[in-house]
């Protein structure tokens, strides 16, 4: 099936200022079918972010919009929204595991908003969720743990929300964190369905894509990228460590894998939407990328274990 480009014409990119919406406004600018980026976030653009928009050739293509997705009657967003053939979700709260209740709820809303907003966005063709793998933390442990082989950990598993383990400082238990993901997964299913084929719907459980040049070496059991020097502990520290870097997701197959998810064609997807892992083709990790490569046309490059 032929690609759909016309998708990229003008592509808002929420939570632009964060690890991966900011690596995927990089890419997306240099990709010439598309025609604007809309960039939104609350913060401001730090000095190296400042510093690339700034000097990048053709800056008219890339527009900074500051506002809060949390707040329906925020005029800013929903404005760009109506001049959008897409949008990539990435906006949270607080992007990391360790997200409590008030930060957790408020990514919800977020997520929430932007999603029903679509409703009343014709223009608006693809919808691309950034989910998280700990929707299926659970799987880490047993006994779910020794239910699945390599390459078995599918999307159509039942949810097991959360995972939990420790480090050298802390114990984790991202359930909270995931909540939201869960909810937005399923919050764009139903949107799908709603929208009977004017809009098509992608939601992506990301694996681990570390801040900055997000080398394979940096990879800890911590989980996190806020706790990379720390380690995991305890009698399960193996199975935590090889969990954690067995899904990472390398810079070029990331913003490749979002690339896929804006302009594959839909019309083989169930109801218009597709729900895939998301990590580089990792040898001997339990997820599977085969809805992802079916659905979406990825083809991974990397593999944590290469040399």
């Amino acid at each position: 099936m032929a690609d759909r480009l016309e998708n990229l014409e003008r592509v808002v990119i929420t939570g632009a200022l964060g690890n991966l919406g900011w690596k995927l406004l990089c890419h997306l600018a240099h990709n010439r079918h598309v025609r604007q980026i809309f960039g939104l976030d609350k913060a401001a653009p730090n000095r190296s972010q400042q510093l690339f928009l700034d000097n990048f050739p053709e800056k008219k293509r890339i527009e900074m919009v500051p506002c809060d997705l949390a707040d329906w009657h925020d005029s800013r967003w929903q404005n760009v929204l109506l001049q959008s053939t897409a949008v990539v979700h990435f906006a949270a709260r607080n992007p990391f595991p360790d997200a409590n209740w008030q930060e957790a709820s408020d990514s919800l809303d977020m997520t929430n908003n932007v999603v029903l907003a679509t409703a009343d966005c014709p223009s608006i063709r693809r919808f691309v969720f950034a989910s998280s793998n700990h929707v299926m933390g659970r799987y880490l442990d047993p006994p779910l743990a020794d239910s699945i082989g390599p390459g078995e950990l599918t999307t159509s598993l039942p949810p097991a929300v959360g995972a939990t383990w420790k480090t050298e400082k802390q114990h984790f238990n991202s359930t909270i964190y995931a909540v939201p993901k869960i909810a937005g997964e399923r919050l764009c299913k139903a949107q799908s369905a709603k929208c009977a084929g004017r809009s098509s719907f992608v939601a992506v459980r990301i694996g681990w894509c570390q801040p900055g040049e997000n080398e394979k070496s940096s990879l800890s059991g911590a989980g996190t990228p806020k706790l990379a020097e720390q380690q995991a502990v305890g009698s399960d520290t193996d199975r935590a460590e090889r969990w954690f870097r067995e899904m990472w997701l390398s810079n070029r197959d990331f913003t490749h894998l979002f690339e896929r998810a804006l302009i594959a064609d839909a019309r083989a997807w169930q109801n218009g939407f597709a729900l895939v892992n998301g990590m580089s083709a990792n040898t001997g990790m339990k997820w599977s990328l085969a809805e992802a490569r079916h659905l979406l046309g990825y083809q991974p490059k990397d593999d944590v274990k290469a040399e």
